[in-house]
C-alpha cells in the first residue's frame, strides 16, 4: 500500500492510501493497446458477389424437398421422351414435333430475348401481351424473369456476377443446372422497370404456368379430335400428339436455348473484342432461330438481327421482318454498317446495373 503525495499551491497534500485497484486506474492512458488481429488477406475474403458464385446454402431436409420440387417436373417431362416407341405415330405426328419445335423457339428467339429482354422493335400493348403469353408457353419462367436474368448476364458476363458462365461454372451448371439455385428464384423487377409496369406481364411472371398449361390442353384435344377421326381412339390420339408435339418440341426447345449459355461461351469464333467469351457458332444457328450469332449480339445486344451477314442465317430475323410486315410490330433496328465493321465503341451498362441484389 502507498500513499500519494500532491504539492497544491505550495502545500503539501498528503491523500489516503493508494489500493491496487486505483494502482491499476492510474497507468498512464498513453501505453500502447495490445496489436489487434491483422485483418485477412485479401484473396482469403469473399468474391464480389456470394449469390452466383459461392457456396451455397447447408443441405437439409427441407431444402431437399424444395430442391425435389423444383426439378421433379422438369426431370419427368425429360422422361415423358422415353414413352416415344410406345405411342402411336404417324407422319402427323412428327409434323407436330416440328411445330411445336418452331412455335417455342421463335417465341424465345424472337420475343422472349429480342424484344422483352433487348427491345430492338416497338409493338403495341396488346400484342406485347400475346407475345409474352406465347413466349410463355416455351416453359422458361416468366417474361420479366428470363429477361432480368439475361439482362444481368450482358452486365457481368463471364464474371461472379453472371448468373450462368462456363468460364467459371460447369457446362451442365452454365447449361441448366443455375436455374434451380436459390439465388435464381426471384424475378428481380429492377433489371426491368420497363416491363415491370404492366400489370398483365407482372401476372404472367407470377403465373408462369399458365401459357404452358394452355398450350399443352390445345394440343391434348386436337389429338383427341385427330385419334377419333383416324379411328384409332380419342384417348391414344390425345397421348400421341401430346408426347410427340408438346413434350418432345419442349425438350428440344429447352436445350437448344440453353446451349446459348453453355456452347457460345466455350467453343467457337470471336469476330469482335466483346470482353467476355462470346463467340459464334454457325451450325447452331440452324438450331436456335439465329442465337449461334452470340459474338456478333454481344458486340452490338440493340440489334434485331444477330446475323450481321446475309449469309449468317438467322430464322429469328426473318419472323420478326414478317411480323412487321404484318403491321404488328415497327421500329425494327438493326445492326448499322460501323457496327458490322467493328467501329462501335461499346456502351457499359448503367451504373444501377452494377448494384449488388
Amino acid at each position: 500500500m502507498t500513499q500519494v503525495v500532491e504539492n497544491i499551491g505550495g502545500m503539501t497534500v498528503r491523500a489516503r492510501p493508494l489500493s491496487s485497484v486505483d494502482a491499476l486506474a492510474s497507468v498512464p492512458s498513453a501505453m500502447p493497446a495490445p496489436a489487434a488481429t491483422p485483418a485477412p488477406p485479401p484473396a482469403a475474403r469473399p468474391a464480389a458477389s456470394g449469390i452466383y458464385i459461392g457456396a451455397s446454402a447447408p443441405t437439409t431436409f427441407a431444402r431437399i424437398l424444395i430442391m425435389f420440387r423444383r426439378l421433379t417436373l422438369v426431370a419427368v417431362i425429360h422422361l415423358c421422351v422415353l414413352f416415344l416407341p410406345f405411342v402411336y405415330f404417324s407422319w402427323s405426328l412428327l409434323f407436330a414435333t416440328l411445330f411445336t419445335y418452331a412455335f417455342l423457339m421463335i417465341g424465345m428467339a424472337g420475343w422472349m430475348h429480342r424484344y422483352f429482354s433487348h427491345r430492338t422493335f416497338r409493338t403495341s400493348r396488346a400484342f406485347q401481351f400475346v407475345l409474352a403469353f406465347w413466349a410463355g408457353c416455351a416453359a422458361q419462367r416468366g417474361t420479366l424473369w428470363w429477361a432480368a436474368h439475361h439482362r444481368r448476364h450482358h452486365a457481368f458476363a463471364d464474371t461472379v456476377d453472371d448468373p450462368h458462365t462456363p468460364a467459371l461454372l460447369s457446362f451442365w451448371r452454365s447449361h441448366m443446372a443455375w436455374i434451380f439455385e436459390d439465388a435464381h428464384q426471384p424475378s428481380n423487377y429492377k433489371w426491368v422497370r420497363d416491363l415491370a409496369r404492366y400489370p398483365e406481364l407482372r401476372f404472367l411472371d407470377k403465373w408462369y404456368w399458365t401459357p404452358p398449361i394452355v398450350y399443352w390442353s390445345c394440343f391434348a384435344l386436337l389429338g383427341a379430335w385427330w385419334g377419333h377421326a383416324q379411328g384409332i381412339g380419342a384417348g391414344v390420339g390425345s397421348r400421341a400428339m401430346v408426347v410427340w408435339g408438346p413434350v418432345l418440341g419442349t425438350v428440344l426447345a429447352w436445350h437448344a436455348t440453353f446451349c446459348i449459355n453453355s456452347i457460345t461461351h466455350m467453343w467457337g469464333k470471336r469476330r469482335y473484342d466483346t470482353g467476355d467469351d462470346s463467340r459464334n457458332v454457325p451450325w447452331l444457328s440452324w438450331f436456335n432461330f439465329g442465337e449461334g450469332w452470340h459474338n456478333n449480339h454481344h458486340y452490338y445486344p440493340h440489334s434485331a438481327n444477330l446475323g450481321f451477314h446475309w449469309w449468317e442465317v438467322d430464322p429469328g430475323y426473318y419472323v420478326i421482318l414478317l411480323t412487321e410486315k404484318l403491321g404488328l410490330i415497327w421500329d425494327v433496328k438493326k445492326a448499322p454498317p460501323r457496327a458490322v465493321e467493328g467501329q462501335v465503341r461499346r456502351a457499359k451498362p448503367r451504373p444501377e446495373h452494377f448494384e449488388r441484389d
